[in-house]
């Protein structure tokens, strides 16, 4: 009897060992997807630094028409009546 229950020890012991090295949900799947995590928390870092930055756009936007006048001026090249406009080109 006691030689039976040593091999059934075994076997259950080496089956316990396969599930937590070669099954799903084993020690390289916790890793991969520890691993995964880790990226998502910095995709999500950097995405909320953007949104926030797009945020902070819109509110000094609707805040005042120097903010408006002023993302025309750069990202248009809109110039006043009363002004003279040079155009530099770098050789």
């Amino acid at each position: 009897m006691g030689k039976a229950a040593l091999i059934a020890g075994l076997l259950i012991l080496g089956y316990f060992q396969y599930r937590l090295w070669f099954a799903d949900g084993g020690i390289p799947d916790v890793r991969r997807q520890q691993a995964e995590i880790a990226d998502m928390t910095e995709t999500n870092a950097r995405l909320r630094a953007r949104n926030e930055a797009l945020q902070a756009e819109v509110d000094d936007l609707k805040s005042g028409v120097a903010a408006m006048e002023g993302r025309a001026r750069t990202d248009l090249g809109m110039v006043r009546r009363d002004e003279t406009f040079y155009l530099l080109v770098s050789r």
